[in-house]
């Protein structure tokens, strides 16, 4: 996945070739690690409620795009989602193995930073990438790379100026490319991890708050962005030169008044928007709910909220892991203005993200969960 997620930004015909596999890659590749790290036969016969679950989501969403005759690859986009998320408290990393793939992401933004950028982007009139994506590509990049950054700063305080070098070349660019969402996304990590007191993550209703405000305030946002720009009002931010309503209030407001005429199926993906050019609904929760309808947006939601709080309680005693889940939630909120938090190609950063979290809450287990109930088996 890494080798797919550095070609499709280092090698811009890669990209054009691939973009179209990438939700059908990640749903294999979710597969073979569903079947490596879960003995879905012993839970099936014990009754297990969250495979039923997620198995009830994976079938029900696919049932609701035949029956409204939407595009088939809507379906990887939210069984994708779901089953990293089901994933998330299975797969275990050892220390040394979060220290390599951090340091293949510290290599990949070195290498984008001093080879690949200069080449794409030294003329501004004629770009390889999107100037979203590549903004939004070097601060993901920057965060997953962070882990690698911070465990060195840990270990020698002079490694410090690494940090401090990485976030002014990477706030440079985005406000270079004057990318509103990917500042939103390396503002958020900024404020969870330096700002926040840790002691707020040991708090269970201050916790529950943030979880609530990064998904369901996601839905919030988009009821309360389209009743204010319906009114008229506007003006430019600064350093970006964008209006802040600049059309998005026009897309979630047409998609809206054809999600409440079916919201058990959703809409579905083959809809053809008045508002835009592209069937794209800049904002994550609000893809999951429309596309997909009610019910499969609370199968999904259950296994991000039961997840996040199960991470809670053990978030503060692991340096790396709270890192990681900063850098989670930040990509939640950057995704009330885009869809990266489910974007097949950063796919990859998000399983290895919610790999640190998990690997921090069982610290000192350096095993396969799936082998844990074998060998227990095996015992008795």
């Amino acid at each position: 996945m890494f080798a797919g997620y550095a070609l499709t930004f280092l090698i811009p015909k890669f990209y054009g070739l691939t973009d179209k596999y990438a939700s059908l890659f990640i749903f294999c590749v979710c597969g073979i690690l569903f079947f490596n790290n879960v003995n879905w036969i012993t839970l099936i016969k014990s009754k297990d409620k969250d495979i039923w679950i997620l198995a009830g989501v994976i079938v029900l969403t696919g049932i609701n795009l035949i029956i409204i005759g939407s595009n088939k690859g809507a379906f990887f986009v939210a069984t994708d989602f779901v089953l990293i998320w089901y994933l998330s408290d299975k797969i275990v990393m050892s220390q040394k193995q979060i220290m390599r793939m951090a340091f293949l992401y510290a290599l990949l933004l070195g290498c984008w930073f001093f080879l690949a950028y200069p080449v794409f982007f030294a003329d501004y009139e004629a770009m390889a990438y999107n100037t979203n994506n590549a903004a939004t590509f070097t601060v993901y990049t920057l965060l997953c790379a962070f882990v690698f950054l911070k465990k060195l700063s840990l270990r020698w305080e002079i490694m410090g100026l690494l940090i401090v070098t990485a976030l002014v070349r990477t706030f440079h660019l985005v406000v270079w490319h004057r990318a509103r969402g990917a500042f939103i996304m390396l503002l958020m990590f900024l404020l969870l991890y330096y700002v926040v007191p840790r002691k707020w993550w040991d708090s269970k209703k201050l916790y529950k708050a943030f979880v609530l405000v990064a998904t369901l305030g996601s839905l919030l946002f988009v009821a309360g962005y389209t009743i204010i720009g319906q009114t008229g009002v506007n003006f430019k931010l600064p350093f970006f030169y964008k209006n802040i309503f600049s059309g998005r209030q026009k897309i979630w407001l047409e998609i809206g008044k054809l999600f409440v005429k079916m919201p058990i199926t959703g809409v579905g993906s083959g809809y053809a928007l008045d508002s835009f050019i592209e069937y794209n609904l800049h904002n994550a929760m609000f893809d999951l709910l429309a596309v997909h309808g009610v019910l499969v947006f609370i199968g999904i939601m259950y296994f991000v909220w039961k997840r996040l709080h199960m991470f809670r309680k053990d978030i503060n005693k692991n340096t790396l892991a709270l890192c990681a889940l900063c850098i989670i939630l930040a990509v939640f909120i950057e995704s009330f203005f885009d869809i990266d938090l489910i974007w097949a190609d950063y796919a990859p950063n998000l399983i290895f993200l919610l790999a640190i979290v998990n690997s921090g809450r069982v610290v000192g287990r350096d095993i396969n969960p799936a082998h844990a109930i074998l060998d227990c088996e095996k015992a008795e």
